[in-house]
């Protein structure tokens, strides 16, 4: 990237990391939580699934948005409303108010995080895509890797209630850099010249020339039936449900798990799961350049969503940190990996006047119902067994589901790749 919009991409990147900061940190508070509040595993899981409520309506309705609102200005105005949300949480002391803030909180970052994948479309070129993602939800990973050592320790200075007022005091910061360096498309930042906007346009043009809709504005009610007639929409829902559900799962309960059953400080798992994420993190941005490379989005997604399970399984018969934490790092990997690969599939196979609602459909309701299922799951089977291992189990099956349902998904993306290299040679012979 060159010139502007390095720093613009930057800024979103930026964005990806507190939606992680903001949305964790309550999984290091949780075991604090529980103990002041009186909260049994359940309910506490019920507390962790209810982000994800908000985040499934808040997710899919960012994409019911008209792409002709201004998206920089909505984005930071939610931004500045999940910071304060954020504060909020600090001062819940029943659990009906964690709920309710909760499921407000998730509708505030479900929102943001939809736009955000709009704006990067906007943004990305279809050869930067992969890499791009991989680096946005990596810095996810980077919110959870280096924020929950520093969440870790301000619990331990003082406790989970400030923990939650600075965390949100940080967050501010990040409205202020949202507004002054973001627009919403190249063409329209100050800093790209005229003609690198009008070439970067053409560009964008022509790589979506094969998509199965046009694209043109659609009314609301055209937009799903148009989405779920492009062949294999279907079972990209499907798939992100399982494979996202291993991801929110993990995101809600890994620190809980290491407490609560490993005997781990709420500090030291803060810091074990640094190297974990960062791994994660590996796994996004090395899928996304395979994909970009290659162009077999699907098949690298399917080939890590089977990979995850046999990691699960392992993790849950390893007995020293040292195997607890390599397969730990291992699993994210490869569910960081497949996730890559869901996602960027509809920044090339869904056309822009349908990517919003494609974004809301595959990362917010498929994705968010998984969200509101596993953390609250995996809580129950805790207080039924005394163990996380059932839900572990549950999560090692649904890896293999998620796979299965991307083998469609890979062959309607052959037909995508080579009718456009087709095109390409036709373009090519004319010239």
């Amino acid at each position: 990237m060159r010139g502007a919009r390095l720093p613009v991409v930057a800024t979103i990147w930026a964005g990806s990391f507190f939606l992680a900061f903001d949305r964790v940190n309550i999984s290091l508070a949780a075991p604090g939580i529980m103990h002041d509040i009186v909260l049994d595993g359940a309910q506490m899981g019920l507390v962790l699934s209810m982000y994800y409520w908000g985040y499934t309506f808040g997710n899919f309705a960012g994409g019911l948005v008209s792409p002709n609102l201004r998206l920089r200005g909505l984005t930071s105005l939610l931004i500045l409303v999940w910071a304060a949300l954020t504060a909020v949480t600090g001062l819940c002391d029943v659990l009906w108010q964690f709920c309710v803030v909760r499921v407000l909180f998730g509708l505030a970052e479900g929102a943001t995080a939809n736009l955000m994948h709009r704006l990067q479309n906007n943004w990305l070129l279809p050869s930067e895509r992969g890499r791009g993602y991989g680096i946005f939800i990596g810095f996810v990973y980077l919110g959870i890797a280096l924020g929950m050592p520093l969440v870790g320790a301000l619990i331990k200075l003082w406790d989970w209630r400030v923990m939650f007022y600075l965390s949100a005091l940080l967050t501010l910061m990040l409205v202020i850099l949202f507004w002054t360096m973001v627009r919403d498309h190249p063409w329209q930042h100050p800093r790209v010249p005229a003609a690198e906007g009008r070439d970067f346009e053409d560009i964008i043009t022509r790589d979506r020339a094969s998509l199965a809709a046009s694209d043109v504005e659609l009314k609301l009610a055209q937009r799903l039936p148009a989405l779920f007639a492009i062949p294999s929409f279907a079972w990209l829902c499907v798939a992100s449900f399982f494979v996202i559900g291993v991801y929110f799962t993990n995101m809600s309960w890994l620190p809980g798990y290491l407490v609560k059953e490993r005997g781990y400080t709420v500090l030291s798992s803060g810091i074990y799961l640094t190297i974990p994420y960062l791994s994660a993190f590996a796994g996004m941005w090395s899928a996304g350049g395979i994909g970009d490379r290659f162009g077999n989005r699907a098949r690298v997604a399917m080939v890590m969503a089977l990979m995850t399970c046999p990691a699960v399984l392992l993790l849950t018969a390893s007995e020293n940190v040292n195997a607890t934490i390599a397969l730990m790092s291992l699993m994210l990997f490869c569910n960081s990996a497949a996730l890559n690969g869901i996602m960027v599939l509809l920044f090339d196979l869904v056309p822009a006047s349908l990517f919003g609602t494609g974004v809301g459909m595959v990362g917010g309701l498929s994705g968010g119902l998984s969200g509101i299922i596993g953390p609250w799951l995996m809580g129950y089977l805790y207080d039924l067994t005394g163990s996380f291992f059932g839900g572990f189990m549950t999560l090692a099956g649904g890896t293999l589901l998620g796979a299965a349902a991307l083998w469609p998904v890979a062959v309607y993306e052959k037909q995508i790749r080579d009718d456009k290299l087709r095109r390409l040679a036709a373009a090519a012979g004319a010239a």
